[in-house]
């Protein structure tokens, strides 16, 4: 059977369209499956929130505590003339009983030099605790967190990224006194690590 000029028109413009279309529909389609493997940067940011979320629950319900909070180290703006970084913290995190105020509206964008003696602290020993704001003498100068807020007992803890450098804060506070027991103190720095790594995930995805 012998080919007609039309056939042979239509079996030249298909070959076109597979060897054009083909590889085009491909790439689309792999670029599809990246995207989605890989998540946006919203997508990304609302799963690790929830994550963190569900373990600041977790805290809330073991220790029977009155609030626990995230802040996270950032910059924000320079120093005139140098063009030094401004460190600051910013509080992203915040789980509370419904009869306080919350902390996280208030603390944004916060100079790191206005709680100096206690990021100091927690900086070089990991951790602060502070029984009862009322009878200690040293409370590190976080006053503005117990006495506008209803704070008795408070403790604070680094929490650190996969390279052991301090990226933020969790706090843990209680409107009575409350003393944090050895089994308490296990059950929290495990819950740091566990930020910590959620966290480290999150800032540096490309090392996973």
């Amino acid at each position: 059977m012998i080919a007609t000029t039309s056939t042979i028109g239509v079996t030249i413009l298909v070959a076109l369209i597979t060897a054009v279309i083909g590889p085009i529909i491909v790439n689309w389609v792999k670029l599809k499956m990246e995207k989605k493997s890989k998540g946006t940067p919203m997508a990304e940011a609302l799963e690790a929130s929830a994550l963190i979320d569900h373990q600041l629950d977790d805290i809330m319900q073991e220790l029977n505590c009155d609030r626990v909070w995230i802040a996270q180290f950032h910059n924000g703006g320079h120093f005139y003339p140098t063009g030094k970084s401004i460190q600051k913290f910013s509080m992203f995190y915040e789980k509370y009983n419904p009869v306080l105020p919350p902390l996280q509206t208030t603390f944004q964008n916060i100079p790191v030099s206005l709680f100096g003696r206690a990021l100091s602290q927690v900086h070089q020993n990991g951790e602060l605790e502070i029984l009862n704001v009322d009878i200690e003498e040293n409370t590190f100068g976080v006053d503005v967190l117990t006495s506008q807020f209803k704070t008795k007992s408070l403790c604070m803890v680094g929490l650190y990224d996969l390279n052991n450098h301090l990226i933020g804060v969790m706090g843990i506070s209680f409107i009575d006194e409350h003393n944090i027991i050895t089994p308490e103190w296990i059950f929290i720095r495990q819950k740091v690590g566990v930020i910590g790594t959620l966290l480290s995930e999150y800032l540096y995805p490309n090392n996973k």
